[in-house]
């Protein structure tokens, strides 16, 4: 799977704030004017990286809007926008920090997945060991795939199984009797 891009998670963020659930710049704008102004900062970092911001400023309607888009516009650059937003410039406001830190959290959710499914992993072995229980036994009991499951517990590729069914397989040996 591919890592989640700045660009990538402004497109879901704006879609995902949007009434309408649109990525179209026109309809977002209008929307963000009449009835949805959370869409402000998100729908312009959307519109920077996505190199229409001066589309954005045509289809805007609103003086405030289009007068801020326009200092960002003349203050920032791609690079300059990114280390801006990744430093905590105080010049940017922090609603247009806010987005960025949204996407950090995104971003690095699988990192902290995939280290907490490394560390059920170890716990399942461990009570594979104690009680005696055969990796067979685990997904057959529990309906799980086979290949996955001794793709995780052998070879340790964490990708191959959910939280979820890492849990159960936990519950599953610490609950286990012979």
């Amino acid at each position: 799977m591919r890592p989640l891009t700045f660009h990538g998670f402004l497109g879901q963020y704006v879609s995902t704030l949007s009434l309408s659930g649109s990525k179209r710049l026109y309809t977002l704008a209008s929307e963000m004017v009449s009835k949805n102004p959370r869409l402000k900062e998100p729908l312009f970092l959307y519109a920077f990286y996505s190199d229409k911001a001066l589309y954005l400023l045509s289809v805007t309607k609103a003086p405030g809007i289009v007068q801020e888009y326009t200092e960002l516009l003349n203050r920032y650059d791609k690079a300059a926008m990114e280390a801006a937003l990744s430093n905590d410039d105080p010049l940017l406001r922090e609603e247009y920090r806010k987005v960025y830190r949204s996407y950090l959290t995104a971003r690095d959710k699988k990192i902290g997945e995939l280290h907490t499914k490394n560390l059920m992993r170890n716990r399942i072995i461990r009570l594979q060991d104690e009680k005696g229980v055969s990796s067979y036994r685990i997904y057959k009991d529990l309906g799980i795939n086979q290949g996955n499951m001794n793709a995780y517990l052998k070879n340790g590729d964490c990708s191959k199984v959910s939280l979820n069914i890492a849990r159960k397989a936990i519950q599953y040996l610490e609950s286990y009797n012979r």
